[in-house]
């Protein structure tokens, strides 16, 4: 009878923790972040050599990307800053696509 008793305890204990193991919680996904609008708007003067209008959607993206990497945001509308100051359309060229590169 004892025996018996302690089988049952046994095979109880057994049944209560068949279910506490490790837990296996799935591995938590990361989007990578996908490059600002400034890449392609970059990309687009690198092209043309004009700066013209982009120049304010540039900044928007920009001011935007401060929220995930500030201080590569900030190095980029330094750079826009003096990219706004060039007038040659070869420099602009230049500087566009440089900072596009860091994107």
């Amino acid at each position: 009878m004892r025996m018996q008793a302690l089988s049952s305890l046994f095979l109880l204990g057994c049944l209560a923790m068949a279910g506490c193991g490790p837990s296996q919680l799935p591995a938590e996904s990361v989007t990578p972040v996908a490059p600002p609008a400034a890449k392609a708007q970059l990309m687009d003067v690198a092209n043309s050599g004009e700066l013209g209008s982009a120049a304010s959607a540039i900044r928007e993206s920009l001011e935007a990307m401060k929220a995930t990497d500030s201080a590569k945001a900030d190095e980029l509308l330094n750079d826009l800053t003096a990219l706004e100051g060039l007038g040659d359309p070869a420099q602009i060229k230049a500087k566009a696509k440089a900072m596009a590169d860091k994107l």
